[in-house]
C-alpha cells in the first residue's frame, strides 16, 4: 500500500493569496499601460512618433497581460476550491470514522 500524501489546505490558500497579489501587480501594469496609451505626450515631444510605432505591439502586450491576469484569478479560485474540498473530505471522513468507532464501542 502506498504511503499517500498530506495536503495542508491553508498552504493552498496561501498560494492562492500569492496569485491574487500577482494578479494585482498585473492590474497595475495594465492600468499604467492604458494611461500611457491614452497620453499623447507619454514619450515627450521629440519621441512622440514612437507611440505610433509601438501601438500594435502595445495592443498585443495588453492582450497577453490581460490573459495572464485572468489565469491567475482562475488558478487562485481553483486552489481555494480544492482547499475547501480537502477540508470537507477530511471532516466527512473524521465523522464517518467517529461513528464507526462509536458503533464498535471503542
Amino acid at each position: 500500500m502506498g504511503s499517500g500524501y498530506t495536503v495542508e489546505p491553508e498552504e493552498l490558500r496561501e498560494h492562492a493569496r500569492f496569485l491574487d497579489t500577482l494578479k494585482e501587480r498585473f492590474d497595475a501594469v495594465m492600468n499604467a499601460s492604458a494611461y500611457i496609451e491614452q497620453d499623447d505626450e507619454a514619450y515627450g515631444t521629440l519621441c512622440g512618433w514612437i507611440s505610433g510605432c509601438l501601438e500594435e505591439r502595445h495592443r498585443t502586450q495588453d492582450e497577453i497581460t490581460s490573459y495572464l491576469a485572468e489565469n491567475f484569478t482562475i488558478a487562485a479560485n481553483a486552489l481555494r476550491a480544492v482547499a475547501d474540498g480537502y477540508e470537507t473530505s477530511d471532516s466527512e471522513s473524521q465523522t464517518a470514522f467517529s461513528e464507526l468507532r462509536d458503533r464498535m464501542g471503542m
